[in-house]
């Protein structure tokens, strides 16, 4: 589990728990789509470290308005740097036949997130989501050349193309 609390003025705090081996993503995803889990899963191969998506999630609460219609998806949509929703969401969401997924709660700091006691899956150590990150699609999705790769750090280059959405 990694918490980050995100900008002040909104009193919040971001916690993203990494899940491998998940067994019952169809069930999640249909829990997720229903209101019954109130968090955002993402696809992890698409995240190189746990600040992209704070970056993500911090602008989605500190926005005056969301572009899609609750703060999951508002999460999602900022990952991507297309301003595509339907592509964004199925980008950075989850399938049916993933097994692998990162699952984003922000809450008010005096509350706490819900259990998510409806995962059938091994809950690991945050520090290990690059042994899960597609680099090469990390590059292609964020549209990262050779000679940008090989001089700065990847994640850089990701949050900035989020900030500047």
């Amino acid at each position: 589990m990694w918490t980050l609390d995100l900008d002040s003025s909104t009193n919040s705090q971001i916690e993203l728990r990494l899940f491998k081996n998940v067994k019952n993503m169809k069930e999640i995803r249909k829990n997720l789509l229903d209101g019954k889990l109130n968090c955002c899963i993402i696809k992890p191969c698409l995240i190189v470290d746990p600040l992209q998506v704070a970056v993500a999630a911090n602008k989605a609460v500190t926005a005056e308005g969301f572009t899609t219609k609750t703060l999951s998806t508002e999460i999602l949509f900022n990952l991507s740097i297309s301003k595509n929703i339907s592509s964004s969401l199925q980008t950075f969401g989850i399938g049916d036949e993933d097994t692998n997924m990162l699952i984003a709660s922000v809450y008010e700091i005096s509350d706490m997130p819900q259990p998510l006691h409806v995962i059938e899956g091994d809950e690991v150590d945050i520090g290990t989501i690059q042994e899960i990150t597609d680099l090469s699609l990390v590059k292609k999705i964020y549209k990262i050349s050779d000679p940008e790769f090989k001089t700065n750090n990847v994640l850089d280059s990701v949050v900035s193309r989020i900030a500047i959405k």
